[in-house]
């Protein structure tokens, strides 16, 4: 879950005040935006994880089962709270975060439906580095299966609060169709975010498709066989950033999910991004495949 608080362009001082226009709360975490958009998009969706048996639990099911989001993968464990996140957003519609991981601390691989991944298509990861006890090994092998049993896979990182980045990271790559870092992100996996080289560094670490998020300036697509595609953001009205990369994702499955070839896939990634950006909200920004494809 999400608290937006906007807008913030300082903090008060200690045992102070200062006036916001908004707060709300609303659906969030990075997997769960890019089930929800995809869902509006049209494509069927599974959201594996946990919540906790508690309001912010209870609103995300019912907020799910709206969208028509499958919940029969997601675990409800009474003894941890659901993971929330406070969204600090500036008059320029910039983020920032405090988040409690929470339930998302406790998803382990035993309580995951791992023998129904043969019902599916795709695999993605939305958020990995929020879901410790998953790493590195544990996930890769998740990947691992669903290759084997003929699924693609995508994964987007998150901020890694605990600063492990490649280390945690890199066992997985071998296993991974479309990786889907951000800028920042990959500045923090490498060191730099020069867009060639980093692709060239994870594609030789077994990636197939890298796919660099690149903001305003749009998205980059680069192929173990030398391809590279290079997509312009759309123009947009910027209100919160937040989720924009995670309905980014959303726009590229939905694209592979239609057969449509890469550069298609990139500029409806772009094109759902930049209707996320313009609403308040991970994921209030996408109405339908429609409203998102009328960009293009």
């Amino acid at each position: 879950m999400d608290v937006l608080v906007k807008p913030v362009d300082r903090l008060p001082p200690k045992g102070g005040l200062l006036p916001v226009d908004r707060i709300q709360i609303a659906m969030g975490g990075c997997a769960s935006n890019t089930a929800i958009a995809l869902a509006r998009l049209g494509v069927s969706s599974s959201l594996w994880g946990k919540l906790g048996k508690d309001f912010f639990g209870d609103y995300a099911l019912q907020n799910f089962r709206e969208d028509r989001v499958d919940v029969s993968g997601l675990v409800i464990d009474r003894k941890v709270s659901t993971s929330a996140t406070v969204v600090v957003i500036d008059s320029k519609g910039q983020r920032s975060f405090l988040h409690s991981m929470a339930a998302n601390n406790h998803i382990h691989r035993g309580e995951l439906k791992l023998s129904h991944l043969h019902t599916f298509n795709h695999l993605h990861i939305g958020g990995y580095f929020l879901f410790p006890a998953l790493d590195g090994a544990p996930m890769a092998g998740i990947l691992r299966t669903a290759q084997k049993l003929g699924l693609t896979t995508s994964l987007d990182t998150a901020w890694d609060m605990n600063n492990r980045w490649m280390k945690t990271l890199k066992p997985c790559l071998p296993y991974l169709d479309y990786f889907m870092p951000s800028e920042r992100e990959v500045k923090k996996l490498l060191g730099h975010c020069r867009p060639k080289e980093a692709a060239r560094q994870f594609l030789k670490l077994g990636v197939r498709c890298v796919i660099l998020k690149l903001g305003e300036t749009g998205s980059r697509l680069f192929t173990k066989g030398g391809g590279e595609i290079n997509a312009p953001a759309f123009k947009a009205k910027v209100v919160d950033t937040t989720g924009a990369g995670d309905c980014f994702c959303a726009g590229f499955i939905k694209g592979l999910s239609m057969k449509r070839d890469l550069g298609a896939c990139l500029r409806l990634a772009n094109a759902a991004g930049a209707c996320a950006v313009e609403a308040l909200g991970a994921t209030a920004g996408i109405e339908s495949f429609r409203q998102v494809s009328l960009r293009l």
